[in-house]
């Protein structure tokens, strides 16, 4: 029999003991809280360094690409410059020629040297030109190979953010594809000039075709149309151009009344073959002389005709000249003075150029963004990497234990508990952020004319632009393939079955995945 004493103390430590589970659970509460709170902030803080990366190469691909454009119309300004050039030479060899017939010539040999002159700026002209498209590739050659390839550009932005992010280098897949045509890396110059005298230059799949593109035309349309100097295509005697045959009987040689009479449809047979320029005789010229008096002179055909180192077709006819304007002038031969540099398909005289891959535009062009690249950035938080083990949430269970002879680490935060090995497969170990920016063409129209644009993507325009856009809704973007192909199969698989679902995202047709 218990003494009374004890009886009426024995319920003592009963709130103790319901104060322990409560503040146990209390506890809990706080520490799945917490676990929460921390998980939402890593993934705000992994998409946003998704869409600066995303955003940051459609910037620098829209910069390369305005680079380029404005690199062409350097070409085509060389271009231009290396008409009016071929447009003094043939105007002064006319002029040479009469002023020989008045009491004041102007001597020979100071007439040779201005030759000389010319003929070699016309060159340099050229070499310059060519220049243009080696610059172009290295710029080209830098957004490919530094900043898409292995999503260098898109893994330092990461680890900016935070260093335990990382870029998985599978994850360029889909933006080389759309702006190399998958090449992590371009050739050089003297390896695509090697496959273009071949004949064996691939078919451009990507937004970039390094040899132009079919763009040849589309540069001497331009540079024709750029010519602005009306004297240079326009003038009384005569005009100048790129184009086919020889130059006594080019076809190309058309004086327009003005720069309104100029047919913009004749430019397709501007063929780029050679540079010439040509003055007619249709009247008498009028020389003014020093003595204050002004003299009639006969006049002649003149012209210069300029072509590939390769060739010796050169010429250079004036009245003391006469054609075909070949064989020794001021010490050298016609086709060493007044010749050009190397063709790499011969016969030609124009320089390469990159260019936009045209081929895009067509064939329901509009379902793949008319070849405007869609890029996408895909960042990696890994919960079992080192870094992090280094530095453990303090509410997982972690801890090691022997079994079968060897130590084994066991984290709660994994659904096999890190028992057995995981990979990029497994949903709870790899936090993924994909996010996509577009390098757009937009090229606004006067509002006289009613606004909006028309004007069909292309490198001979500097109005390239970048914003973040849906990784879905064109015909090649597969974000679940792109996933796939980084290891995250899991990922990719709950992205098929919300598609399977009905999810739609950003397309109405669903991603295809």
């Amino acid at each position: 029999m218990q003494p009374a004493r004890l009886l009426r103390h024995g319920g003592r430590g009963q709130a103790l003991v319901l104060f322990s589970l409560t503040l146990l659970l209390l506890t809990l509460m706080v520490l799945m809280t917490l676990g929460f709170g921390m998980r939402a902030k890593e993934r705000v803080e992994i998409q946003m360094a998704a869409d600066a990366a995303a955003y940051s190469q459609a910037v620098s691909t829209a910069r390369t690409f305005n680079a380029i454009a404005v690199m062409n119309r350097a070409q085509i300004a060389h271009m231009v410059a290396m008409a009016g050039t071929q447009s003094m030479i043939s105007f002064g060899s006319q002029y040479h020629a009469a002023r020989k017939a008045t009491p004041c010539p102007v001597p020979d040999p100071a007439f040779a040297l201005l030759d000389v002159a010319a003929a070699t700026q016309t060159r340099q002209l050229q070499g310059r030109a060519g220049a243009m498209y080696t610059a172009e590739l290295a710029i080209y050659r830098r957004l490919v190979g530094a900043q898409l390839a292995d999503q260098n550009l898109t893994r330092a932005i990461a680890r900016a953010v935070n260093p335990e992010l990382d870029a998985p280098e599978q994850g360029a897949n889909k933006s080389l594809s759309e702006v190399s045509g998958g090449a992590s890396s371009v050739l050089s110059k003297d390896e695509l000039m090697k496959q273009e005298a071949a004949g064996i230059t691939p078919k451009a799949t990507g937004a970039v075709a390094t040899n132009g593109g079919g763009q040849g035309d589309a540069m001497r349309n331009a540079t024709m149309g750029s010519l602005g100097w009306t004297w240079v295509h326009g003038r009384p005697s005569g005009s100048a151009g790129f184009g086919s045959g020889t130059a006594a009987n080019n076809p190309g040689f058309t004086h327009y009344a003005s720069i309104g009479g100029m047919d913009s449809s004749t430019y397709q047979t501007i063929s780029g073959r050679n540079s010439w320029a040509h003055d007619h005789s249709d009247a008498p010229a009028l020389i003014p002389c020093p003595d204050g008096n002004i003299y009639p002179s006969p006049t002649a055909n003149a012209w210069v005709m300029s072509d590939e180192y390769q060739s010796k077709q050169d010429q250079h006819v004036f009245m003391l000249h006469p054609a075909p304007g070949q064989g020794m002038e001021s010490g050298k031969q016609v086709d060493e003075l007044h010749t050009l540099g190397e063709c790499v398909v011969c016969p030609g005289i124009w320089p390469y150029s990159v260019g936009f891959n045209a081929g895009l535009l067509h064939d329901n062009g509009g379902e793949n963004d008319f070849g405007q690249p869609k890029l996408y950035a895909m960042v990696l938080r890994d919960y079992a990497s080192n870094s992090r083990k280094a530095r453990p949430d303090p509410w997982n269970l972690m801890f090691k234990f022997k079994f079968a002879g060897q130590e084994t680490q066991f984290d709660n935060s994994a659904p096999l508990g890190r028992i057995q090995p995981t990979g990029r497969e497994d949903v709870q170990r790899n936090q993924v952020a994909l996010s996509a920016g577009m390098a757009y063409y937009h090229r606004p129209r006067p509002a006289a004319v009613g606004g909006g644009w028309e004007e069909p993507p292309n490198f001979l325009n500097p109005f390239w632009r970048a914003t973040l856009v849906s990784t879905e809704g064109a015909r090649d973007d597969k974000p679940a393939e792109s996933l796939d192909q980084a290891g995250f199969s899991e990922h990719a698989g709950a992205l098929r079955r919300l598609d399977a679902a009905g999810y739609r995202g950003a397309s109405r047709t669903g991603g295809r995945y």
